[in-house]
């Protein structure tokens, strides 16, 4: 039965809803008006984050739909994730989308991805979860192929649409195949199928689902999609795309996994476990060849995938509690200085000369990057860092040799990004400006968000205290 609590449970979706269609309707009647456009998109995407602060903060709970679709502390946080990285990702967006006349579409797109992301982290029924995830992932098929004056990126909108059907195809396969064997898609239900020696339809069930999960956060060996979709794709999007599904992804995977299959720890944390470690080196080793920044950012994603993947691995024995936490510490922390970087580019450029003497020309861009550079290899007192103590943290407590290995694969593979990142502030350090190269005009909104997302990247230390009191009470522990 649908009551007025499952509306208020459902608010954060309805506003960004309402604002995207608001959005879309504002273009097809005055497309003209960039500005409003861009400011109510803007202003829904932070209503849409106003909302879910408000539930969270009176402690709001409730489970609807016959408990398919669940409101807790763990939702509402990866819902202020994807609700703030569409605020960034908005203000971001709104120059170019606005210097193409195409912002009413873009931007809708944008809103889009951020609906079923967001409703994505509270569903508990494994067919709402892919529902979800197509909700996220079609728009961002368009997002990726959206900019039509570069062939990139059609090239890589074509091969994220054709990876994207394959991997869905493959989740779709591993949720039948768990649903034929439990009888139920829902959680609680598959729990109960999920325990002791696995039979082999229920390890091919959940291979399968594991590998779909893998191809959409850019797990290796299914990530080889990702380095074309961001390159092609614009900036503003490609930063999103980099961020926010990610986060939502790897949030209802840790609700499926310890809600639904919590006696299976021991095999899935062995498939998260190789998965983590291949995804690391593949990642990092093809970033150290990369002289387009943009294409090493999105190798740089696919080892930042796997570093969280290391937390997964971690859930068992007594790295659960801590495991939670960081997945949620990560998430947060990765949110920040990614978007910070993929906007500097907008800013510079995707080339690596771009950045010759960048201190000398435009400090306050060059101070941004050089934070969020440092705060992707992992330097305290950075957000980087804390993202990776806290899964170091977990592998230790976790008792599992397997886990100690990825533990230690995460620490060298944290090394071996040093050269790629720390290359950027050696060219903005002592290299010479590359000459006639000016900054663009109307970019003041762009570097507000750098600004304001470098200040959290350096404070982020304050965070971590409600951060992992809120893993706490998310009531997965």
């Amino acid at each position: 039965m649908v009551t007025a609590q499952t509306f208020v449970g459902l608010l954060p979706e309805i506003v960004v809803f309402l604002f995207s269609m608001l959005v879309l309707m504002i273009g097809v009647f005055s497309p003209r008006a960039t500005g409003l456009t861009a400011g109510l998109a803007a202003f829904g995407a932070l209503a849409t984050f106003v909302t879910a602060v408000v539930l969270l903060a009176v402690g709001f709970e409730g489970s609807f739909f016959g408990d398919a679709y669940v409101v807790d502390g763990f939702a509402l946080y990866f819902k202020l994730i994807v609700a703030g990285s569409a605020f960034f990702t908005v203000l971001a967006a709104s120059r170019w989308s606005g210097r193409t006349g195409d912002a009413p579409e873009y931007l809708t797109l944008i809103l889009s991805v951020a609906v079923g992301a967001m409703l994505l982290v509270s569903m508990r029924d494994l067919f709402g979860v892919f529902v979800a995830i197509e909700l996220a992932t079609i728009p961002s098929y368009a997002l990726v192929a959206f900019d039509r004056t570069r062939r990139e990126s059609a090239e890589g909108g074509m091969k994220y649409l054709l990876t994207g059907m394959i991997a869905s195809s493959i989740l779709l396969y591993g949720i039948v195949l768990i649903y034929g064997i439990s009888g139920s898609a829902e959680l609680a239900d598959i729990s109960r199928t999920f325990t002791g020696q696995l039979s082999p339809v229920a390890l091919l069930g959940m291979v399968l689902l594991i590998s779909g999960f893998a191809f959409k956060v850019s797990a290796a060996p299914f990530h080889f999609w990702t380095p074309d979709a961001y390159q092609g794709a614009p900036t503003s999007a490609a930063a999103f795309l980099s961020v926010a599904p990610k986060a939502a992804i790897f949030a209802v995977l840790l609700r499926i996994f310890l809600e639904g299959m919590p006696e299976a720890a021991p095999s899935w944390t062995a498939v998260a476990a190789v998965l983590a470690i291949v995804t690391m080196f593949i990642g990092n080793l093809f970033a150290l060849r990369q002289s387009n920044v943009r294409r090493m950012l999105a190798y740089s994603s696919v080892a930042h995938s796997g570093y969280i993947l290391v937390a997964f691995a971690a859930l068992q024995g007594g790295g659960v509690e801590r495991g939670v936490q960081a997945v949620l510490i990560y998430s947060a922390a990765y949110a920040l200085m990614n978007l910070g970087a993929f906007f500097v580019i907008d800013l510079v450029g995707e080339e690596a000369k771009s950045y010759n003497g960048l201190f000398k020309t435009r400090p306050g861009v060059a101070l941004s990057m050089a934070i969020f550079m440092a705060a992707l290899v992992g330097i305290p007192p950075l957000s980087g860092f804390w993202g990776k103590a806290w899964i170091i943290l977990a592998g230790a407590q976790s008792g599992s040799i397997l886990t100690y290995v990825a533990v230690g694969a995460l620490v060298i593979n944290s090394v071996l990004s040093v050269p790629y990142y720390f290359g950027i502030l050696r060219n903005m350090a002592f290299e010479e400006p590359v000459k006639g190269v000016e900054e663009p005009t109307g970019t003041g909104a762009v570097k507000l968000s750098v600004y304001i997302l470098a200040i959290a990247t350096t404070l982020f230390l304050f965070f971590i205290g409600p951060l992992s009191a809120l893993a706490g009470a998310s009531g997965l522990l």
